[in-house]
C-alpha cells in the first residue's frame, strides 16, 4: 500500500475537481490510500456529493487554512501551521504518508517542502522538474519554477543536472541521460557560461551536450535533461502550455509541446508532486500526479536522490582539496 497526502486547495483552486481526481485515482489503484488535507467543512460535503465515504483507504485530515494564489507563499506557509500544504508536508515528514500531492500554488508547495521536510544532504536549493514533450520524445526541464530568481551558480546548475539525470533515469528510463543548458541562441551559451557548467558535469561522468535552444527542447533529439534558472524555466513552461492550447495540440498524449502534469520538487527529503496546469484539467492532473507519486515511491526516488547528491558532495570535497 502507498499512502499519499493530497493538499485540497481553496475555492479558487477548484477543490471539487481535486476530489474527482482523488476518486479516480482510488478506483484505478486498489493499493492506494489517500489523506485528503483540507477544511473538513469543504471536504466532507464534496465527498458526500460523490457518494464517497471517509474509510480505510480515504480519510479527511482537517486543516483550516488554504494558501491561495497571489500571496507571499513562503511567508504564509511559515506563519500558518494550519495551512493545508504544510499539514500535508508534516504527514510526509512524520512517516504517515509516503508522498504528497498539491494542486495549490507551486510556491506554496515548494515552501512547505523546504521548510517542513528540509533539503537533502548536498542540496543547496530545491528545483522543479517537469517532463516536456511527446511520449516518443520526452525530456526533463529543471528548474521550472521552484526558485524564481535568475541568479544561479554553476554549482547549483550542476546540482540540477545530478538530480535531473537521476529523475530521467527512473521517469524516462534513460540509462545515460544527455544533459544540456538552456540558451537563447548561439550568442548566448547560458548563464553562467556552458563551459564552466559542462566541466563540472563532465567531471561527474555525465554526457554534457552543451547549450540547448528552446527549439531543440520542443522538437526533441540530442538531449534528455535541460537545465535552466527557475524564472526562465517557469516562463518557458507557461509559454509551451499557451502555444499548445492555441494551436490545438491537445490532448497532451500526442502533443510535443504540452508539459505533463505532475512536476516534482527535487532536492527535498520527500516525494512532493505539484499539479501545475490548467484549472479545468485539475481532476485528470491530480489523478496523474498521484500515480506519479506512487511510482516514485515504488522506484525509491528519495534514496536515489540521496545517492546522487552523495556523489556530488564527494566531488565538491575533491575539488576543494579535502579528503573524499
Amino acid at each position: 500500500m502507498t499512502h499519499v497526502a493530497v493538499d485540497l486547495p481553496g475555492d479558487d483552486g477548484a477543490p471539487e475537481l481535486v476530489v474527482d481526481g482523488v476518486s479516480h485515482a482510488l478506483a484505478a489503484d486498489p493499493t492506494l490510500n489517500v489523506s485528503l488535507v483540507g477544511p473538513s467543512r469543504v471536504a466532507g460535503p464534496l465527498l458526500r456529493e460523490r457518494g464517497l465515504r471517509a474509510e480505510s483507504r480515504l480519510r479527511i485530515v482537517d486543516a483550516s487554512y488554504t494558501v491561495g494564489a497571489g500571496v507571499d507563499a513562503t511567508r504564509t506557509v511559515r506563519s500558518r501551521r494550519d495551512a493545508t500544504v504544510r499539514v500535508a508536508a508534516r504527514l510526509l515528514r512524520d512517516g504517515v504518508a509516503d508522498a504528497m500531492v498539491s494542486a495549490g500554488p507551486v510556491a506554496a508547495a515548494t515552501a512547505a517542502a523546504t521548510f517542513t521536510l528540509g533539503p537533502l544532504a548536498g542540496a543547496t536549493r530545491p528545483a522543479l522538474a517537469v517532463v516536456v514533450g511527446s511520449p516518443s520524445e520526452p525530456r526533463v526541464l529543471l528548474d521550472a519554477g521552484a526558485v524564481s530568481g535568475v541568479n544561479i551558480s554553476a554549482d547549483q546548475l550542476t546540482q540540477c543536472a545530478v538530480l535531473g539525470a537521476a529523475y530521467a533515469a527512473i521517469r524516462l528510463r534513460v540509462a545515460r541521460p544527455r544533459v544540456g543548458l538552456l540558451s537563447a541562441g548561439p550568442a548566448d551559451p547560458g548563464r553562467p557560461r556552458a563551459g564552466s557548467v559542462g566541466d563540472l558535469i563532465a567531471e561527474l561522468g555525465f554526457d554534457f551536450v552543451g547549450a540547448v535552444e528552446a527549439a531543440t527542447l520542443v522538437a526533441g533529439g540530442g538531449v534528455d535533461v535541460v537545465l535552466s534558472d527557475g524564472f526562465t524555466g517557469a516562463v518557458l513552461v507557461s509559454v509551451l502550455r499557451a502555444v499548445a492550447q492555441v494551436v490545438g495540440q491537445l490532448p497532451r498524449t500526442s502533443s510535443g509541446w504540452q508539459p505533463r502534469e505532475g512536476a516534482f520538487v527535487v532536492g527535498v527529503d520527500g516525494i512532493v508532486v505539484v499539479v501545475d496546469g490548467r484549472p479545468e484539467e485539475a481532476a485528470a492532473g491530480v489523478t496523474h500526479a498521484i500515480a506519479e507519486a506512487v511510482g516514485a515511491h515504488q522506484a525509491g526516488w528519495v534514496p536515489r536522490q540521496r545517492a546522487a547528491l552523495a556523489e556530488l558532495v564527494t566531488h565538491r570535497r575533491i575539488r576543494a582539496g579535502l579528503p573524499a
